[in-house]
């Protein structure tokens, strides 16, 4: 069967090929295959296709040349952006917001991840269904009535407002039960870790080896959408409850963050985040500024952190020793080797002694 395949394009800005190559990830983990990857020097976006009219045409001959079924676009478009790119070049096009939605939907294994994707989707590609029917709306009809194209616009309209709605009263209904559980949690002074970092870091990984039990895991970006809590013992005999989270990732829009509110709210009640961070991607250091930013943007950042370097299996020991300089209240770890498990626990048991909570 034949692979779908994309060009990238998006204009140029600092670190713009790490978010490149991060794009393509991305791209793949749905099954999209990238052909290619173009920058084009801007101040800012063309309102009406985004990059400029001659590099437009280019890209179409390239598509015809080669084939391509979509264009990505590294970074979040308008619907008129959309609209007309699409029309120019007669191929869908996804920008990144999409892409990962498009990831979020093939991994939403929970009621609770299903619900969230679907409202972060329909509530993102709204303008963009209006604007459909908006085209149609010219269709048909006199002076003093309604062509088909209005109506199906009001219709869509109509129902995807009230779509939106149901699905809301779904997801607090489900985050009703959660809130018992956390409350039940409270009341029994049980210690709380949240485990947050880049997508793909190893989050599941480690909290499978915490809980000595194996949970679903894939070296893919974004397999965990909803929280997952497990029991763990402290080396002192006391349990604590540890959760993996959605990944975080550059650029991710306000309105995916809206959706995965119930997820992401888990770690404004903890004791102690770990920030967990792939010490092999040579990008680590700008990920975890990432992290940081992201847990300001939902109001998290007051809470203590543990920074913790995981897959030093991948890494030679130098490279370690070297970081280990540089980041001395770090914990170096590898999740998959259970490679210095119990360090981590011990840091993690002192950090939370501090707390008050007897």
């Amino acid at each position: 069967m034949r692979k779908s395949k994309a060009l990238i394009i998006g204009l140029y800005k600092p670190s713009f090929a790490e978010s490149f190559l991060e794009l393509e990830e991305l791209c793949e983990t749905i099954g999209i295959k990238v052909i290619d990857k173009i920058f084009q020097k801007r101040n800012k976006p063309n309102p009406a296709f985004y990059i400029g009219k001659g590099l437009l045409e280019k890209v179409k001959e390239f598509f015809i040349r080669e084939d391509i079924d979509y264009l990505v676009i590294d970074d979040n478009i308008s619907h008129i952006q959309r609209r007309n790119i699409e029309k120019y070049l007669e191929k869908k096009v996804y920008d990144r917001t999409e892409i990962i939605l498009e990831i979020f939907a093939k991994h939403a294994k929970t009621n609770e991840g299903r619900l969230q994707v679907e409202i972060a989707r329909l509530k993102y590609l709204l303008p963009y269904l209006i604007g459909q029917g908006k085209e149609l709306s010219r269709l048909g009809g006199g002076i003093g009535t309604r062509g088909p194209g209005e109506k199906r616009l009001e219709y869509s309209k109509r129902y995807i407002k009230n779509r939106i709605k149901k699905l809301e009263s779904k997801l607090k209904k489900l985050e009703s039960i959660r809130q018992v559980q956390r409350k039940k949690r409270n009341q029994n002074n049980i210690y709380k870790v949240s485990i947050v970092g880049y997508t793909n870091a190893g989050k599941t990984t480690l909290l499978s080896n915490l809980a000595k039990e194996t949970l679903f895991s894939k070296n893919e970006m974004f397999t965990t959408l909803s929280p997952v809590s497990r029991r763990v013992l402290l080396p002192s005999g006391r349990y604590a409850i540890f959760s993996d989270t959605v990944g975080f990732i550059r650029n991710l829009h306000p309105l995916i963050i809206e959706a995965f509110h119930s997820t992401l709210e888990e770690i404004n009640f903890s004791d102690l985040i770990i920030i967990l961070v792939d010490v092999a991607d040579k990008n680590f250091e700008e990920k975890i500024k990432i992290i940081h930013k992201t847990l300001e943007s939902i109001n998290m950042a007051k809470i203590k952190t543990l920074l913790v370097f995981n897959k030093i299996d991948l890494c030679h020991k130098d490279y370690i020793k070297n970081l280990q300089r540089r980041f001395s209240n770090a914990v170096f770890i590898s999740a998959k080797n259970k490679e210095n498990i119990s360090t981590l626990l011990h840091q993690v048991e002192n950090l939370l002694q501090k707390e008050v909570k007897i």
